[in-house]
């Protein structure tokens, strides 16, 4: 396992800001961190890079301990309030980082110019970083943290501060780095998630409280699913779709006529698929349908449904609460 949180627990004064947090990520895997603010998301990621120490149970990067200065090699880290050194220019800033790294000389060269060329910052490497803007100084992070090409890269909120475009480049070099790195990405931003990973680990009050596809914490959790479909018929079909057994509830707008379809929502319980029965009807009464599919689970529904809607304001480690 390249990353593992084995029953973390972490207090703040008589707070616990986690309660026996434990997942394994294995080696090429890229897998969604989601909670919402003061959940524990950020406090688990400093545990896994050695930035704190936990209150009890342990982390470990490639089965050592992220404490231990020289296992630093083995990981990168992009922190969501990321500091950079404002006086110092982009590329000293990043060959000073690239010799913390271990890297010297010309191989200290080359790492900067491939981190900066894939973060595309090439063309601000001898600005000064206080001239940068929140989405330059996000990359700058971005190619500090893959200066070393590490086995592991553990980003938080990565295309925080990035415009569209500049994001969608993001999540491209996310996906890049995903066919050689382990990733543990936390977003705010559900699209990044959706994108990139196969799998979500959704923290809540501490607890790991859903690990697996979206998928299979859809079928666990969602409480309906939904069918949506065009319907061209000469007469009114909602009564007819709500005599098919199974159907909870149906939501029709258009009039008919063979012109103008119905637009029509068929929800139903989760596990059952109502497509071929709604065909069948169809046939029978002589509608046409042109088209009907089973809506995917939403992963901001499930986030919701797992997650606290309201929380403390306050900060508790300078950050959010967590």
């Amino acid at each position: 396992m390249m990353l593992v949180a084995d029953n973390l627990h972490k207090y703040y004064g008589a707070y616990p800001a986690l309660n026996g947090v434990s997942f394994q990520i294995d080696r090429g895997e890229t897998v969604g961190f989601l909670g919402v603010n003061g959940a524990g998301k950020s406090t688990t990621m400093r545990l896994l890079t050695g930035f704190l120490a936990p209150t009890s149970g342990a982390a470990r990067v490639n089965g050592l301990d992220p404490a231990i200065p020289q296992v630093r090699k083995n990981f990168g880290y992009l922190p969501e309030l990321n500091p950079l050194p404002t006086r110092m220019r982009v590329g000293e800033y990043l060959l000073f980082r690239a010799g913390l790294k271990g890297l010297r000389g010309a191989k200290a060269k080359a790492a900067v110019a491939g981190a900066a060329k894939d973060c595309a910052i090439e063309g601000v490497l001898y600005n000064l970083i206080s001239s940068l803007s929140k989405g330059y100084r996000q990359r700058v992070g971005l190619a500090d943290s893959i200066l070393a090409r590490p086995p592991a890269l553990i980003l938080d909120e990565p295309t925080s501060g990035l415009d569209p475009a500049q994001a969608e480049e993001a999540r491209e070099l996310i996906r890049a780095l995903g066919r050689e790195s382990t990733i543990l990405l936390s977003s705010h931003i559900l699209h990044d998630v959706e994108c990139l990973c196969r799998r979500v680990i959704i923290i809540d009050e501490g607890r790991v409280v859903a690990d697996d596809s979206v998928e299979t914490i859809s079928a666990a959790n969602v409480e309906e699913r939904t069918i949506a479909l065009e319907i061209i018929a000469a007469e009114p079909i909602r009564e007819a779709l709500r005599g098919i057994p199974g159907v909870k509830s149906i939501s029709v707008t258009g009039n008919p006529g063979r012109e103008s379809p119905y637009t029509v929502r068929v929800t139903m319980p989760p596990g059952v698929d109502l497509r071929l029965e709604i065909a069948s009807l169809a046939s029978r009464r002589g509608w046409l349908i042109t088209e009907m599919h089973l809506e995917p689970a939403r992963l901001e529904d499930i986030f919701r449904l797992l997650t606290r809607a309201v929380r403390p304001a306050a900060s508790r480690d300078g950050k959010d609460g967590a």
